[in-house]
């Protein structure tokens, strides 16, 4: 079986989830492989708070991605105004053969975790039209300054959902 994580990250923290999900899965001799987002322009923080409230899709660089032969698809994204980055949007609208899979989501930010309720109804109504289906499993974490600061202790059961997934 093969995990694909596709994440974007603006300051670091989100593909600092990635390389320990990458890890973790690694430990439980899970192929996978890492796909990092890449912004065209890297919008303002205002400017990008404005496009996530209004989930607008902003341009990328990386869009000749298939996702065939994945059988679960990790995508993490940064949470701006509560809602997941606009760039993880464009990502799932343009990657080749993902209708038909299954993603969960990892979100990071500087709001408590029990405030994400809102980016999840969000992802879920993004993916049902493109016929992607999302995963129970959500794992969001919380940073400040760079520091992850809750919700670490939720990753292992993450993975174990997500290994259940792969095998189910």
């Amino acid at each position: 079986m093969k995990i694909g994580i596709v994440y974007y990250s603006r300051t670091g923290n989100t593909r600092h989830v990635a390389k320990i999900l990458e890890e973790k899965f690694k430990e439980k001799n899970t192929e996978v492989d890492l796909i990092e987002i890449e912004h065209e322009k890297r919008p303002g923080f205002f400017a990008a708070g404005r496009a996530a409230m209004k989930q607008e899709e902003l341009p990328i660089k990386n869009t000749n991605f298939d996702m065939g032969h994945y059988d679960v698809i990790l995508a993490g994204t940064p949470t701006w105004a509560g809602k997941p980055s606009p760039f993880l949007k464009s990502f799932l609208r343009k990657a080749e053969h993902i209708p038909g899979k299954t993603v969960a989501f990892f979100g990071t930010g500087m709001s408590p975790i029990t405030k994400r309720v809102e980016f999840q109804h969000v992802l879920k109504n993004e993916l049902e039209p493109l016929g992607i289906k999302m995963a129970d499993s959500f794992l969001p974490l919380m940073f400040k300054k760079g520091q992850l600061v809750d919700g670490q202790q939720h990753i292992d059961d993450f993975i174990i959902t997500i290994l259940h997934i792969q095998n189910g």
